[in-house]
């Protein structure tokens, strides 16, 4: 059956949010990874994230008037604060993202795993005054009990299951957990660092799936879209153009709504759970 179209504010034909992985490292980054003692270089790579790449990230966001989700590890509030707080005060999103990047939460047991997520939250809030409402795993990784942790940790919206390009949900404990899929159309992780395409190849995907998608919400099938750049990885000079010019290429078409991870979450509870 053909799925019943979804309306957004203000009869938008699109939803569009900027994504930033704001990371963390124990042992190494994506830069290389394995090993059971500190890779110093690969953390180095990933420290750039912190020292300049957010800064950057967040000149690109502000110039351009619209607000990042940011997906943050614990430890960046110990290894970062000053960055923490400006990207809070600016109005973007801060969302959480495991302690460090190299700990998946599917290697624990279901009170670690508690214990880590309520650990992450505490840090991040303990700088930006405001607790995080949305959770976003490190690589994806969850368990059978991660939903259920996230919903009594004060989580309502997580974004670690593919899915269509709509929000979706689930009730897990008695209450609502809203599912914003995981989408990669651009990702500097997966389509520049990992696979080694030229910058441009970031840009030309996003542009591809934006056509697509707002053509069907012209048609009156309104869908969501996001563009992601690690801090470490895309706020590089070589990266930030482009994703700055998918920003500004969004911004050239009428009835797009821009929003946070959190904003469309929270319009998709109140309009399609809460009142269903």
């Amino acid at each position: 059956m053909r799925p019943t179209p979804i309306k957004w504010p203000n009869h938008a034909k699109i939803a569009v949010s900027f994504f930033v992985a704001f990371e963390a490292f124990e042992k190494y980054s994506q830069y290389r990874q394995g090993g059971d003692k500190p890779d110093y270089a690969s953390l180095a790579y990933g420290e750039y994230g912190g020292k300049a790449g957010i800064w950057r990230i967040m000149d690109v966001l502000n110039r351009n008037g619209v607000k990042g989700t940011i997906d943050t590890n614990g430890r960046i509030a110990e290894d970062f604060p000053d960055a923490l707080k400006e990207l809070h005060a600016a109005g973007h999103e801060i969302v959480g993202h495991g302690w460090v990047n190299d700990t998946a939460l599917s290697s624990l047991d279901a009170v670690q795993e508690k214990t880590l997520i309520k650990r992450t939250l505490d840090a991040l809030t303990s700088v930006t005054g405001k607790r995080p409402v949305g959770w976003v795993s490190p690589g994806h990784r969850v368990n059978e009990y991660t939903f259920g942790n996230f919903v009594d940790e004060g989580i309502f919206w997580t974004g670690d299951l593919p899915g269509p390009d709509i929000p979706q949900h689930r009730v897990v404990n008695g209450k609502p957990l809203i599912i914003m899929p995981r989408l990669g159309y651009a990702n500097d992780l997966s389509l520049i660092f990992n696979a080694k395409n030229p910058a441009r190849f970031y840009f030309d995907s996003f542009k591809a799936a934006f056509d697509c998608l707002y053509a069907e919400g012209q048609a009156g099938a309104p869908k969501l879209i996001d563009c992601l750049v690690h801090a470490h990885i895309g706020g590089r000079p070589n990266i930030i153009g482009v994703f700055e010019e998918c920003i500004r290429y969004a911004k050239g078409f009428p009835e797009v709504w821009f929003a946070t991870k959190g904003e469309i979450a929270k319009y998709y509870l109140d309009t399609y759970v809460t009142k269903s």
